[in-house]
């Protein structure tokens, strides 16, 4: 199974000595010969992320995309290897994964041309929509369809904005770090959510109590977006009367914000593709307040740019709380 296998597969032992390697391993990384058995894998493969991998002291298992210098984009996996719960070794699975980046990278780049080639038109749109109620008296049919496409113009505007947005995002933009105290960020997104809680009826409070909160290093415009994103998300699927919290706490050298609501919940199956583009929880569809399932991945994108993690704790008719964490200072890489 190994020799036929078109995956590499490379195993070491807990001495991070190699001790097997599939002819698919071979061939990558231009090995091999029997004298190379038991030679430590740092003198076989020069990859500094493969050998990161190894590394890696816990038991749990850990993947990371690998670009090697042909263009080639494998997924590398690491997992530990236990006989009768005793650690015997590690194993080594590069799946490539080059097709997928590709089609990926295209899909991408055709969103991001489409959603820029919409503005155009879309202003003009919505130009000469509010220069109709200028020419002259309309009457009720009239308005309420000039009405409606104002507000299905305003829709679609909303959302090629955030796919460039998402487009800026994950395209490598630099990010433009700022240095500001954790909770000023909290206080710009309720000042800017206010308005749409007043109108919902939700009741938008701050919940961190610690005093003399340090400073955080990010580009402190995506962290108001990102922040900004899931407050809208939980005003928008918070039944009138309930509540929206936002609360920060110190984990070490990261910050861990979060943003509970007494909403609607999401279930254990849309939870698993909830941070995904375009991904719409169950009966979202049938909601005004749904969106294009462009919010959360945003999140997810800024998050991860600033090297921080973004989860999720749901229960049906109970609500949601989605945490963001970020490191306190950025590395200079």
């Amino acid at each position: 199974m190994l020799n036929s296998t078109p995956d590499p597969v490379f195993v070491i032992d807990q001495s991070d000595n190699l001790i097997l390697l599939n002819p698919a391993a071979e061939e990558r990384f231009n090995l091999f010969d029997e004298s190379e058995i038991g030679k430590p894998i740092s003198t076989l493969i020069s990859n500094e992320e493969i050998l990161t991998l190894f590394d890696s002291d816990d038991s749990k298992q850990h993947s990371k995309e690998v670009v090697f210098s042909n263009g080639q984009t494998y997924l590398a996996t690491v997992s530990s290897v236990e006989v009768e719960d005793i650690g015997a070794g590690k194993v080594c699975i590069l799946r490539d994964v080059t097709t997928f980046k590709q089609l990926n990278s295209s899909k991408s780049d055709f969103v991001s041309t489409v959603s820029h080639d919409l503005r155009s038109p879309l202003a003009l749109i919505q130009g000469y929509t509010s220069m109709l109620q200028m020419l002259g008296d309309l009457n009720e049919q009239q308005s309420s369809f000039l009405n409606k496409i104002s507000e299905e113009t305003e829709k679609i505007s909303h959302l090629v904005t955030n796919l460039l947005d998402l487009g800026r995002i994950e395209a490598g933009v630099g990010l433009q770090l700022d240095t500001k105290p954790v909770d000023d960020v909290v206080e710009r997104v309720i000042a800017a959510a206010q308005v749409q809680a007043d109108q919902k009826r939700v009741n938008l409070i701050p919940k961190f109590e610690q005093a003399n909160l340090p400073s955080i290093q990010a580009d402190q415009a995506l962290l108001q977006q990102a922040l900004f994103n899931l407050v809208d998300n939980a005003i928008k699927f918070t039944d009138p009367g309930g509540e929206v919290a936002i609360g920060l706490r110190l984990k070490g050298d990261r910050v861990e914000y979060s943003v509970e609501d007494s909403g609607i919940g999401i279930s254990p199956t849309d939870q698993q593709n909830l941070f995904e583009k375009f991904f719409r929880v169950s009966g979202q569809q049938d909601l005004d307040e749904g969106g294009a399932g462009l919010g959360l991945a945003i999140v997810k994108s800024i998050a991860e740019k600033h090297s921080g993690v973004l989860h999720v704790e749901s229960q049906l008719g109970v609500g949601s709380k989605f945490f963001l964490e970020l490191p306190l200072r950025q590395s200079q890489d």
